[in-house]
């Protein structure tokens, strides 16, 4: 599972220069506190990211963590501003030659709605499920979505993405 997350963030990496974006509307105070300890009722165990996600952390208008919760990997992303650097998952997946099913969406355990795909390759079978929420309680279940509303005012920073991959092959 690890290398679908390495892959995911090496893609986007790459595309990055194409899709960035210079748009600043977001609260400027809105400042990274910490990260979560806990995700759907589980323990986060922080992961150490790749020399790969380092690299695209750097030119990433925010910050990025990487975490297990013994189970399941997951990505969390911590925005400030919108950005086009943000892609959704099913667009890198591709880019690294995983093939793509969509699935229907998800319902959370908070109500919040998950958008989902199933990625393969060869052996290799994940469900990876995303959204983005900020801190008023609005959530998106697709960066496009998000990337508009952000930019339209109709949603503020920080915002927190959340992609969790799992094994189901």
């Amino acid at each position: 599972m690890r290398n679908l997350i390495i892959g995911l963030l090496y893609i986007c990496a790459a595309l990055m220069p194409f899709f960035t974006s210079s748009v600043s509307n977001a609260n400027s105070s809105s400042v990274f506190i910490a990260w979560p300890t806990e995700f759907e009722g589980r323990e986060l165990i922080p992961l150490a990211l790749t020399e790969k996600e380092k690299l695209f952390s750097k030119n990433f208008t925010g910050k990025i963590a990487r975490f297990t919760d013994g189970e399941r990997e997951i990505l969390i992303r911590h925005l400030n501003r919108p950005t086009r650097s943000l892609h959704p998952s099913a667009d890198c997946l591709r880019g690294a030659g995983y093939s793509i099913e969509n699935k229907p969406l998800r319902l959370g355990q908070k109500g919040n709605l998950w958008g989902c795909v199933i990625a393969e390759q060869g052996e290799d079978k994940f469900k990876v499920c995303e959204r983005i929420y900020d801190n008023a309680g609005k959530s998106w279940y697709d960066v496009s979505s998000w990337y508009w509303a952000a930019i339209f005012k109709k949603t503020e920073g920080a915002w927190w993405a959340i992609t969790v991959a799992e094994d189901v092959g």
